[in-house]
């Protein structure tokens, strides 16, 4: 990455500190090899016959336990109404249940069924596998490097907002 500064924001009250700013070469770079490793991953799921959109909310739901229908959209930045359809498949497949909130009987939640949550935890664990595959098959170096990064990636994975609320910075807005 290129060694110049930029200033971080000063989001709730974070001291601004330098930061290295990277190049458009090496972003091109990083995001291609993530894109090809998440793209790997998501083909040893590929014989559970549910489509990406359709585990990627399984997965989420699987994790929470249960939610609101209104926030596992927000979450996983797919419109109501479709995101209806989807759970309404997972349920009818026996993934997850769709129950009336205790307190407000109009709020849908959805929770994970015991199929759910074996069905999440053998993706989960395949994918742990054909990962820790890879890493063996690397240059001990790679490896020491790639674990120092996890706290990084896991932060870039917290504040990477979903694609439909990213702005179009002012240049590209001029172009359409």
């Amino acid at each position: 990455m290129g060694r110049a500064s930029a200033m971080s924001g000063t989001q709730r009250g974070i001291v601004p500190v330098a930061v290295p700013v990277a190049t458009a070469d090496t972003v091109a770079r990083l995001r291609t090899a993530l894109a090809r490793v998440s793209r790997s991953l998501r083909r040893i799921a590929a014989g559970s016959g549910l489509t990406p959109t359709q585990l990627s909310i399984l997965g989420t739901v699987s994790r929470a336990g249960s939610m609101r229908l209104a926030d596992l959209a927000a979450r996983e930045g797919v419109n109501p109404t479709m995101l209806s359809r989807i759970v309404g498949r997972l349920d009818e497949l026996g993934l997850v249940a769709r129950t009336a909130d205790p307190v407000d009987r109009r709020v849908v939640q959805v929770r994970v069924t015991p199929g759910g949550t074996a069905l999440a935890q053998r993706i989960r664990a395949e994918r742990d596998s054909a990962l820790l595959a890879r890493l063996e098959a690397l240059d001990p170096d790679h490896v020491a490097s790639l674990l120092a990064v996890i706290p990084a990636l896991e932060a870039l994975a917290v504040v990477y907002p979903p694609a439909s609320s990213v702005p179009i910075p002012a240049t590209e807005q001029q172009l359409r």
